[in-house]
């Protein structure tokens, strides 16, 4: 994820999370009225915000198949 931030003015930034370089294709952009701290700040849950409402971009990883435990040892 890259996230960058442009001055808009005194009072406005701009807040772009790129996801290319997990190799999914979306951009989400936004405009947060504050300064470049408060923008990267609020980093965080925009990412979470755009990664729940483009689940369909995030694959969840395949679950590792486990086999069962073998019973024994304690049986005399």
């Amino acid at each position: 994820m890259i996230v960058t931030t442009t001055t808009i003015d005194d009072k406005h930034t701009k807040l772009v999370i790129d996801f290319r370089d997990e190799e999914i294709n979306l951009i989400g952009e936004t405009s947060v009225v504050s300064n470049e701290s408060a923008a990267l700040a609020y980093a965080h849950f925009f990412e979470a915000d755009l990664r729940r409402n483009n689940a369909e971009l995030f694959p969840v990883p395949e679950p590792i198949d486990v086999p069962e435990e073998m019973s024994g040892g304690d049986e005399q």
